[in-house]
């Protein structure tokens, strides 16, 4: 029995470390490539990152032109600067393409005309419900008022009674209509389901592309459903005057450095409905660059936990909604690592950490009590749903390490439906046809994916142009395809060199070797290594993985020539 347990806790400390590493500390794609810099050491890599570099150059730039399209061009309802937060940024998006399903991509849409200072802190313009994350926004200045004076409400806040406040509600309901009247944002095709304006501070949009079969010219590509939630927020310089207590807390995360930087960085107050027209403090950035300074197991193990959850958490209540959510589980990840710190840490004991943040979700739901991370005055489950029945639950699997794996693997990113998706673009098709001719060259490939694509884009443009004030703009598509082509062109151009050197001379020696040609398939593997020699020479430099792999692959030929029946190719 101990020997089954401990190879249980073996398979689950091998699910955690199997996970992969995701971007995260970034707000946007390009930033997210640039947490991944890491992994473009070789030439051909860095090329490839240099197109990547570019459709995320791209993504981020339609990301902010197509929200603009929800505000005015004129003052005051203008867009200042829209990025990802959440899981997104966090690197704890769920990808499952199996279920055709993605986890929330979060927005935040900062306004542009308004802006909350210190000076206007000290001056208690921003105002704070007591030990509340809750805040109101006063306006004084005439120019100020003038300016957004259709989103102004008067204050019955008692001391406050008559002064003119910013209503977030009006603000909130404004974007939704914007939305709502415009269409969406990043899938023209799209079937949308956005919410009614509720009390939360986002603007909730379920997209689907039409079921395949449906759209006349679509390609056979699996796509996710999509959840986006918007939100509408205003920067403030500085930090919290309610939240002074974080700054100076004893901790063994994170380093004073990282504190300084979160300082300087600002927060941001967000929308959400009320009758009162309060705005809500939102720590977005702070957490972003929180999550981003954990180490590689602690992400790790936090994805572990929120994959654990998801995979379970309907099973626990058909209400789980209303008793705690996907930022608690974050919660509860900060103060754990705080109180930790990154050096108890090793491969050895992710799975202790693992059981000891369930452990605190099970404590906090049973007590009712989760401190907010920056304010631990607010109990963020003050008001929720009894969750013993569900600590109950989690408590079962708790001690069931096999389900517990079970549960992680399912959620993580499916590497063969990943597999399929590349399979459904028939590569195999263009390289056959490469062989068959004996070389590998640039346009064969440009010419394939042109094929695949086209009935594609041209299906997307016409549907864009038919949607309103959305006119179909060849020119900036156009504009955008030539600025990916030279890098393109120039990664395929050096894909195909090094496939001419070795698959082109494989296959001839290969047909030789059938027929019984030794010498003739000698002379070919001869004639390679001298093609990689020089190929060699043109790169200059090489990382530490592929002088290896040139090194396997010249042992292997050397051996061809010496022992031909002795290596198989195929």
């Amino acid at each position: 029995m101990a020997q089954a347990d401990l190879s249980v806790v073996a398979q689950l400390r091998k699910t955690i470390l199997n996970i992969g590493l995701f971007p995260r500390g970034c707000r946007g794609f390009r930033d997210g490539l640039e947490k991944l810099d890491h992994l473009f050491t070789s030439s051909y890599a860095k090329q490839g990152k240099e197109i990547l570099k570019l459709v995320a150059e791209h993504l981020d730039q339609h990301v902010f032109n197509s929200a603009s399209n929800y505000f005015d061009n004129e003052a005051p309802f203008q867009l200042d600067e829209a990025f990802c937060s959440g899981s997104f940024s966090e690197g704890t998006m769920r990808m499952n393409l199996n279920k055709k399903l993605l986890s929330d991509t979060d927005f935040m849409f900062v306004l542009k005309n308004i802006k909350v200072t210190e000076e206007d802190q000290k001056k208690g313009k921003l105002t704070v419900k007591e030990d509340t994350p809750f805040v109101t926004l006063f306006l004084t200045d005439d120019a100020l008022i003038k300016t957004w004076a259709d989103f102004l409400e008067t204050s019955t806040q008692p001391g406050y009674e008559n002064n003119v406040i910013l209503s977030s509600m009006k603000l909130k309901e404004k974007l939704r209509q914007r939305y709502l009247s415009y269409g969406p944002m990043f899938t023209p095709l799209a079937e949308e389901d956005v919410d009614i304006v509720d009390e939360g501070p986002s603007i909730a949009v379920v997209s689907s592309l039409p079921e395949k079969g449906k759209v006349p010219g679509l390609p056979e590509w699996i796509v996710p459903t999509e959840y986006f939630d918007f939100v509408l927020a205003i920067k403030c310089e500085g930090w919290p005057l309610c939240a002074q207590e974080w700054p100076n807390r004893s901790r063994c995360w994170p380093t004073q450095d990282i504190v300084h930087k979160i300082i300087k960085d600002g927060f941001h107050i967000v929308c959400k409905s009320s009758v009162k027209g309060t705005f809500r403090l939102s720590f977005s950035n702070a957490e972003r660059i929180l999550v981003g300074n954990l180490t590689d197991l602690q992400h790790k193990v936090y994805r572990a936990l929120k994959a654990f959850v998801h995979h379970y958490k309907h099973q626990w209540s058909p209400n789980i909604k209303n008793i705690f959510c996907s930022y608690h589980l974050k919660t509860i990840v900060l103060w754990y690592c705080e109180k930790s710190g990154p050096r108890g840490w090793s491969e050895n004991t992710v799975v202790i950490h693992l059981l000891s943040l369930i452990d605190d979700l099970i404590m906090a739901l049973r007590e009712r009590t989760l401190p907010m991370y920056f304010m631990p005055k607010y109990n963020l489950l003050e008001h929720m749903e009894d969750g013993n029945d569900v600590a109950d639950k989690i408590m079962e699997l708790r001690w069931d390490i096999g389900q517990i794996s079970d549960g992680i693997i399912s959620e993580e990113p499916d590497k063969e439906a990943a597999f399929n998706v590349l399979k459904s673009m028939e590569l195999d098709k263009v390289y056959q046809k490469c062989l068959e001719k004996g070389r590998f060259e640039t346009n064969d490939f440009i010419e394939h994916f042109n094929e695949r694509l086209n009935s594609m884009n041209e299906f997307w443009m016409d549907t864009v142009g038919r949607l309103p004030s959305r006119p179909r703009n060849d020119v900036v598509g156009n504009r955008s395809l030539s600025a990916s082509q030279e890098p393109m062109m120039k990664l395929f151009t050096d894909t195909c060199e090094i496939i001419n050197i070795l698959a082109i001379p494989v296959k001839q020696a290969y047909d030789f070797e059938k027929e019984n040609k030794i010498e003739q398939a000698r002379e070919i593997y001869s004639n390679m290594l001298v093609e990689l020699n020089n190929w060699e020479m043109k790169r200059q430099t090489l990382t530490s993985v592929e002088k290896q792999a040139l090194k396997d692959i010249r042992d292997f030929i050397q051996g061809k020539i010496l022992f031909p029946q002795n290596y198989k190719w195929f």
